[in-house]
């Protein structure tokens, strides 16, 4: 099997702000041109690349795997991804709104009730006059 790759040179450095926050970047120097190496090939230069200070990017042997290839269709998975986020927060304002309906619903019921049960303990109809009082 081969391998399509090709092999980076980079320069670390980490900026420090305190001791609250470090930032630590990356930078290519260089890049080689793509080749195919062999499996042997391959390994030699993936156990060399720590001794030699460089590092190897392959290319993948089926790109229609990869989701996004290019700056427009990273563009349309970051605006479908905005519509995706913009619908889920719509559904939970609708739910919200639900659950609180539902709570106000449970609250006037269970209001109706307690007036019921206070007009029948205090001997009083519901228009606010005093209900005749039955002997006992």
């Amino acid at each position: 099997m081969t391998h399509k790759i090709a092999i980076i040179t980079t320069r670390e450095f980490t900026k420090g702000y305190g001791d609250e926050y470090d930032d630590y970047q990356k930078i290519i120097d260089s890049i080689t041109a793509w080749e195919e190496v062999s499996d042997d090939d391959f390994n030699t230069l993936r156990y060399a690349a720590p001794r030699l200070n460089f590092s190897i990017i392959e290319q993948p042997t089926d790109t229609k795997k990869f989701v996004a290839k290019t700056i427009t269709d990273y563009m349309a998975i970051s605006r479908a991804e905005a519509v995706r986020e913009a619908e889920e927060k719509k559904k939970r304002e609708e739910a919200a709104l639900a659950r609180k309906f539902k709570k106000e619903l449970r609250d006037t019921d269970s209001k109706k009730k307690m007036l019921v049960k206070l007009a029948d303990e205090l001997g009083v109809d519901l228009t606010g006059l005093p209900k005749a009082v039955s002997p006992k």
